[in-house]
């Protein structure tokens, strides 16, 4: 594993809930439908890790959800589905952040990512890694205020693409906070402009959902 997978950030057009008694057909459908991609050829899913950063205010999810202009910041581990956990994996990380006007990604040294985790304020590891205008506006969202771990989502992910459209598949999505998503959910993504969702995507029947993973778990009420 020496590569991010999807390089490219593609845009999320379309997300749908899967019940687990319908994940083998949407699997099978999804290979017939693209390639699985080469990060996983074999089609065996990836373990995911992602840990949203955010003050002890929670002050990036309140400007996602009451500002035109926020930052969702996350800090990914990829690693096998064998492999669950960080902390000794063959995982790889990527630091990425989320604005209104798309999403910027990079890779991170294992070490880095793990003392952006655990020291008291992320920002003094990751600022060198993080753009100057983005670096600005975390700043001002946080008012100065210590960035840390807020929660960890953790997923097995299954996807396929091409070279312009890409379908991933979670599963068993879960929370550092005990919460568990009750489906699982398809998301289609996309660098194609002005894009439809495929006809045969669509005729699989699937409920359309919205969902934010971030806003979803840190809140156990009222969004």
């Amino acid at each position: 594993m020496n590569q991010l997978p999807a390089t490219d950030l593609r845009t999320n057009v379309l997300t749908l809930a899967v019940p687990n008694e319908r994940l083998p057909g949407v699997g099978r459908m999804m290979r017939s439908l693209l390639p699985a991609e080469d990060y996983d050829p074999d089609f065996c899913g990836q373990y995911l890790q992602t840990s949203y950063l955010d003050t002890s205010e929670l002050s990036l999810r309140k400007a996602r959800l009451t500002k035109d202009k926020y930052c969702t910041v996350r800090i990914r581990c990829y690693a096998p589905a064998q492999q669950p956990g960080r902390n000794g994996s063959e995982g790889i990380y990527a630091l990425s952040i989320k604005t209104e006007d798309g999403k910027w990604r990079t890779p991170l040294d294992a070490w880095k990512a793990e003392d952006a985790l655990t020291k008291p304020n992320a920002l003094a590891i990751l600022g060198e890694e993080i753009p100057g205008d983005l670096l600005a506006r975390l700043l001002d969202l946080c008012n100065d205020a210590p960035l840390t771990a807020a929660v960890t989502v953790s997923f097995t992910r299954y996807a396929v693409e091409s070279h312009t459209d890409r379908l991933t598949l979670d599963c068993g999505i879960t929370t550092s906070n005990g919460k568990q998503f009750p489906t699982n959910v398809l998301e289609v993504k996309t660098t194609e402009r002005p894009y439809e969702a495929p006809a045969e995507v669509l005729r699989w029947h699937l409920s359309p959902i919205k969902l934010s993973k971030f806003l979803w778990a840190t809140t156990y009420g009222v969004r």
